[in-house]
């Protein structure tokens, strides 16, 4: 793919973001932003932005474990149960706090984008949970994954996963494993890919551009492991050929070796 159609891709994708992502001024002197990110049931993910005295304050009023509720799970109920603990994880992982189940996030003013941007993703990943109505699944997909490169490390010793990375936006972009070598592979876990999911992860490698060129890892690949890639509609699977990314399905294993084993 020539630069040129590369940088209107990227500048077709950024226009994007900032046409999808609206901040509204309320009338407690508070922004309600509106993110281009949508949650498991297909709606906008919002978030309450509000100055604190020192700081900020980001919430969502509650609307998140509600919605959940509405759908029929309880996540915060019964405390001894694996869909809490998830919750748990996801809620200490990223640093916010569950207050009678709003759950916020304080942060100063320096920090405010990334915190925006990570709290949505937090949301995102807490809306997700509503797979666990399923009473077949039994951990979360991006978990699976990251376990089964570490559980077989004498297949998989360049593994380094959960690796982060700053992004030309100031945003940190957290992917599942990269595998360096000749060339590097990096590897990120959508367990259903849409079209919003694909956005999310395309703008994720365009923004860290900027560092794989400066750690000489300008012909470094990513790689999309999903649950089934025969799920994917003819337009994402287009969408994501043009950035040359590569899915694979996590029941191929032999698939998973071939590509990352000798990495």
């Amino acid at each position: 793919m020539h630069d040129n159609e590369i940088k209107s891709i990227s500048k077709d994708y950024f226009d994007y973001l900032i046409k999808e992502s609206k901040f509204i001024p309320l009338e407690n002197e508070s922004i309600e932003f509106y993110s281009p990110v949508v949650d498991y049931f297909g709606d906008s993910i919002s978030v309450n932005i509000s100055n604190n005295v020192d700081n900020y304050l980001l919430t969502d009023h509650g609307e998140t474990l509600w919605n959940m509720e509405q759908f029929g799970i309880d996540l915060t109920s019964h405390k001894k149960q694996k869909k809490y603990q998830f919750l748990k994880n996801i809620i200490e992982s990223n640093g916010l706090v569950l207050e009678d189940k709003e759950i916020q996030h304080y942060t100063d003013r320096k920090k405010l984008p990334q915190a925006i941007h990570d709290y949505v993703l937090a949301i995102s990943e807490i809306s997700n949970l509503a797979v666990l109505k399923k009473e077949n699944i039994k951990s979360l997909f991006k978990d699976e994954v990251i376990q089964y490169f570490l559980k077989h490390r004498d297949t998989y010793p360049n593994v380094f996963p959960e690796f982060k990375v700053e992004g030309k936006s100031k945003l940190t972009h957290n992917f599942e494993a990269v595998f360096p070598g000749k060339t590097t592979e990096y590897v990120k876990t959508i367990k259903h890919i849409n079209k919003n999911s694909a956005k999310n992860v395309l703008f994720d490698w365009d923004d860290v551009e900027e560092y794989r060129n400066r750690m000489y890892d300008s012909n470094a690949r990513l790689n999309i492991i999903t649950e089934n890639e025969e799920e994917i509609s003819d337009s994402v699977a287009t969408m994501l050929s043009q950035y040359n990314v590569e899915v694979l399905p996590f029941n191929d294993k032999n698939k998973l070796k071939r590509k990352f084993s000798n990495a």
